[in-house]
């Protein structure tokens, strides 16, 4: 009895070892959705919960500067003073669990935090009157866009918007968001508007990173972001592995039973 016991425990925690095994972490894939035109605070997304937001920009009393509400969703702006523009700026801004980084081979060609009075929808409190920017991307510069503070297993939103309407040069330019074209300027006047692109994903780590860089024009913009939790992950390992060990003993009972040693089935 002993020996049959013990032959079922190996079975056990073999099932436990095989269902707990991973394999390396690969970057989770982003699903992106196609670009939307900027048109009014109802595109600020508040499905699920806010994991973590940015308007980037400094605080501040300039318009757009700060901790900005729009259709409930409170972004937060950078602790940290504006660095005007042209001119060097910041190459790495942390707010919360989001982090901006910039690169480029002149130092005034980086700045994060710097750029404001680019013309955001009054309907967005501001939100989008300023922006991060990197020049000479994506041939020599680059931006990078990190959250941390996931859930392993969790589903996650994340929406991303650029905007510039002063028209003129910036009128033409357009933003790869992970490879996916985004205007700045859809009517390509002063006033027009940007565009937005929201993406889900399930994170495989606490952390999930993707790319902006410049299409036409080479600039990198990032106006303002959030990162909305969707989905919680349940335990479904450990249930997996309980049920394993559930249908185990009831083999095994069945088998106790059948050699007529339903004393012994009830000593284990």
């Amino acid at each position: 009895m002993k020996k049959s016991f013990n032959i079922f425990a190996a079975v056990t925690v073999t099932a436990l070892s095989l269902s707990l095994a991973v394999e390396p972490a690969k970057a989770a894939v982003i699903n992106w959705s196609a670009a939307q035109n900027i048109t009014g605070s109802s595109n600020v997304v508040t499905t699920g919960t806010l994991h973590a937001s940015a308007n980037f920009w400094s605080t501040g009393t300039s318009a757009g500067s700060g901790d900005i509400t729009v259709n409930g969703v409170q972004f937060a702006g950078f602790q940290s003073a504006r660095t005007p523009a042209p001119g060097s700026g910041p190459t790495s801004l942390t707010v919360g669990n989001i982090t901006l980084t910039g690169t480029s081979p002149a130092s005034s060609n980086v700045n994060l935090q710097g750029f404001a009075d680019v013309g955001g929808p009054a309907s967005y409190n501001n939100l989008l009157n300023q922006l991060a920017y990197v020049y000479n991307t994506p041939t020599s510069g680059s931006m990078g866009v990190s959250v941390g503070g996931l859930t392993n297993g969790a589903q996650y939103l994340i929406q991303f918007w650029v905007n510039d309407s002063r028209g003129a040069e910036p009128a033409t330019r357009t933003v790869l968001v992970d490879g996916n074209t985004l205007a700045v300027n859809t009517t390509g006047t002063a006033g027009g508007l940007g565009q937005y692109i929201t993406g889900t994903f399930t994170a495989n780590s606490t952390t999930q990173s993707f790319p902006v860089t410049g299409g036409v024009g080479s600039v990198a913009y990032a106006n303002a972001m959030q990162v909305r939790l969707l989905v919680v992950p349940e335990p479904t390992q450990m249930v997996s592995v309980a049920a394993i060990g559930a249908a185990l003993g009831a083999w095994r009972l069945r088998k106790l039973r059948r050699d007529g040693r339903d004393s012994d089935a009830t000593a284990c």
